[in-house]
């Protein structure tokens, strides 16, 4: 676990939904598209993101 300044939070927070923006735009353009290495590789770094937006929020 870690722990994160106060002053930091919001603006790591907005940074991470930014980034979320980022890969669900990529992630939409490969729509219907076969899964490949690089979709998962995308699908992976979103769930990591959101998770760690629930560390920050909750921290």
């Amino acid at each position: 676990m870690f722990t994160l300044d106060s002053k930091f939070k919001s603006v790591m927070l907005e940074a991470l939904e930014e980034y979320m923006f980022k890969l669900s735009l990529e992630l939409d353009n490969l729509k219907g598209q076969a899964l490949t290495p690089y979709r998962k590789e995308l699908t992976k770094k979103q769930e990591l993101v959101e998770e760690l937006q629930h560390l920050i929020s909750r921290g």
